[in-house]
Parts: C-alpha cells; sequence; structure tokens
C-alpha cells in the first residue's frame, strides 16, 4: 500500500511538471503568435479596403487566419457590404471630385470666351464709331471749306447749288450703304446741271431783235425744262436714299437735307426760265410755231 501511494505521488510530480511544461510552452507559442496574428490583421485590413495585396499575413498560416478574420487576403478577398458600400462612396466622391474642377474650368473657359468676344465686338464697335466721326469730320470740314471759298462770288445762288453739289459728290463715306448710289446720283445730277446752265446761258445771250421777231429759243428752253424734271427725278431718289440710310449721322443726313432743298428750288427755277422762253413768240413766231 505505502509502495502504491508513493508511485502516485511520483506519477502525480510527474504530471504536475508536465502540466506546467505544457502551460510554459503554450505561453511561450501565445508570445510568439501575437505578432503573427498582428502581421495577419494587416493583411486583413488590406484585404477590407480592396487596395493591399495580402500584406505579409499571405506566406504564413497564421497571417492567413489573421487576415481571413479581417475579412480577406488581398485584393481577391471576399468583401462585406458594409466594406462594398463604403468603397463605392469613396469612389463616388473621387469622380466627383475629378468632374467638378473640369466643369469649372469648362465655365471658366467658356466665360472667358464670351469675355474675349464682348471685348472684341466692343472694340470693333468703337472703332467704327471713330471712323465715322473721322469721316464725318473730315465731310463736313470740306464743305465748310468750300463754302468759304464761295463766299466772296457775286452769284450767292449759284454758289449755293456749286456747294450742294459738292457736298453730295463726296458723301460717300459718310452715308453708309447708300452712299455708292447717292454719289452716283449726284454725279448724273452735277452732268446734266451743267448743259443746263451752257442752255440758259443761251437763251440769256439771245439777241433782242430776235427775240423779238422770231420769239425764244425753243431749243434752248426745251433742254432747261428736260434736265430739271430730269434732276427732280434724281434728287427724290437720293432724298430717299438719305431717309433710309439707317447708319447716316444726324448732323450728315440734316445737312444733305439741305443741299437736296438748294436743288429742288434750282430746279424749279430752271423749269420756270425755259417755260418763260417758249412763250416768247415774236413777230413771226407763228411761222416757226
Amino acid at each position: 500500500m505505502i509502495e502504491i501511494i508513493k508511485v502516485m505521488t511520483v506519477i502525480r510530480k510527474i504530471s504536475v511538471r508536465k502540466i506546467s511544461v505544457i502551460v510554459i510552452l503554450l505561453l511561450f507559442l501565445s508570445v510568439l503568435s501575437i505578432p503573427a496574428i498582428a502581421a495577419g490583421g494587416n493583411g486583413g485590413s488590406d484585404g477590407s479596403d480592396g487596395a493591399g495585396s495580402g500584406g505579409s499575413g499571405g506566406d504564413g498560416s497564421g497571417g492567413e487566419s489573421a487576415g481571413n478574420a479581417g475579412g480577406g487576403t488581398g485584393s481577391s478577398g471576399p468583401q462585406g457590404p458594409e466594406t462594398q458600400l463604403l468603397q463605392e462612396e469613396q469612389e463616388r466622391r473621387q469622380q466627383e471630385i475629378i468632374d467638378q474642377p473640369g466643369v469649372q474650368i469648362n465655365q471658366q473657359d467658356q466665360d472667358q470666351t464670351q469675355g474675349r468676344t464682348n471685348v472684341d465686338t466692343a472694340d470693333e464697335s468703337t472703332r467704327a464709331d471713330l471712323l465715322r466721326q473721322r469721316d464725318r469730320d473730315l465731310f463736313l470740314q470740306q464743305v465748310s471749306l468750300q463754302e468759304q471759298n464761295l463766299s466772296q462770288v457775286q452769284d450767292q445762288e449759284q454758289a449755293q447749288v456749286d456747294i450742294a453739289l459738292y457736298a453730295l459728290s463726296i458723301s460717300g463715306n459718310v452715308t453708309g450703304s447708300s452712299g455708292p448710289d447717292l454719289t452716283l446720283l449726284a454725279k448724273e445730277v452735277a452732268s446734266s446741271f451743267a448743259a443746263a446752265i451752257q442752255a440758259e446761258q443761251q437763251i440769256r445771250t439771245r439777241s433782242s431783235l430776235s427775240r423779238m421777231l422770231f420769239g425764244g429759243d425753243r431749243e434752248a428752253a426745251g433742254l432747261l425744262i428736260h434736265y430739271a424734271d430730269q434732276n427732280q427725278q434724281h434728287i427724290r431718289e437720293m432724298e430717299q436714299l438719305v431717309a433710309n440710310c439707317s447708319d447716316c449721322d444726324p448732323q450728315v443726313r440734316v445737312m444733305l437735307e439741305q443741299q437736296f432743298t438748294i436743288l429742288s428750288q434750282e430746279q424749279n427755277r430752271i423749269t420756270v426760265v425755259g417755260q418763260q422762253e417758249q412763250g416768247e413768240r415774236g413777230l413771226f413766231g407763228w411761222l416757226f410755231g
């Protein structure tokens, strides 16, 4: 019996020692496994983010267990619903960040382009206004200079007509789109007016004896009436051109209208002269009637 008790005591001591050794080994293994678990946790974290390569836990079994516990081993590991939602939200925010500056830049470029267009348009409009003002001032200056040159002429009525014809002949630069037609008509009026002056001069130089015997110069009188009617038609056309000139300077418009009045009055005078000359019959005028 005593021997049995001794044997059991020895066995118990041996068991206690073994248990102690086992506990010590377990504690030792636990201490060693903590870094591996930490490394595996990193791999799991990388796997959950979907951006890592599995970390260091991809090589060891402890790393794999920790990586699997963390939600996956690298980018190929399975993702949970919350992780997927977070990733989609992150991608959406990144897309907004990428897209928004582009919209701002495009809008800014559009604003700058529009700004440059407005500036260019404003510059062109200002330049056109300056050119019109320059042409207007030059036109009025030339007409004024012509008036000064003819201010000492004895026949002021004829001088006024000459000034009117001169003003119309140089009005092309101040009457916009109406300028070419206006100057062409003014040239025709000036040409027929010169012929009318010659016809009138022929009437005035007719001798008193011829007038008394044969009456007035019917041919010259007919030319006067013809030229006057033709010029009146041209004057009305020029008045219409100036009235429809949307880009004519108001000061130029008023001045040209005054010239039309002068020319129209002159055509009326020429018509009267021609009619009076036709009325001169003379003593033997009936022979040639």
